[in-house]
């Protein structure tokens, strides 16, 4: 009976970390099938024809065509969705729908490397564990959800960028950092 105790409390101790591994944000894209309103999910079809559904979060945000929202999203929507990764659900934070102006956009998750003043350049370090650079140009940024400027932006901050790419060249479009 004492090592069922010791197995059983190691497997508690295990299944604990292993959350506080997986709470970090992810990425990932495909279409809408389904929009569930009163239980507040929805399902993502992703490349490889899986379904996936998400928890929509209380702070969850919609953008579409860059007009920001809570519920705006609808079945057969191409997205890509920042959502954290539970054990049992996912929780989407933030929808970014691939259509209109955001047709070649994506949301691209990361931790803030360096920030250049003198080239207005910012460099990312994706989930990918590779190193991106973006130039700034004319990217808005918030802190928090609240507007701001490159200058808040601390090195090591966890970001979600919104990347337009045309070809294989990308511009920067938005700079979101929460800080906790």
């Amino acid at each position: 009976m004492k090592s069922f105790s010791k197995w059983g409390c190691a497997v508690v101790a295990l299944a604990l970390l292993a959350g506080a591994v997986v709470a970090a944000d992810s990425v990932s894209a495909g279409k809408v099938k389904s929009v569930n309103a009163d239980n507040k999910t929805f399902v993502m079809t992703d490349a490889a024809n899986k379904d996936f559904t998400f928890k929509i979060g209380d702070s969850l945000v919609i953008n579409r065509g860059g007009k920001e929202s809570k519920s705006d999203l609808k079945a057969g929507d191409p997205i890509s969705v920042c959502y954290e990764p539970g054990v049992l659900t996912w929780t989407a934070h933030y929808i970014l729908i691939q259509d209109g102006t955001g047709k070649n956009s994506k949301l691209v998750r990361g931790n803030v490397k360096s920030y250049d003043a003198d080239t207005k350049q910012l460099a990312v370090t994706a989930d990918n564990a590779k190193t991106l650079l973006f130039p700034i140009g004319d990217a808005a940024v918030r802190l928090n959800m609240k507007d701001s400027k490159i200058g808040d932006v601390r090195i090591g901050d966890h970001a979600l960028l919104i990347v337009d790419m045309v070809g294989d060249k990308a511009t920067l479009r938005s700079v979101m950092v929460d800080r906790k």
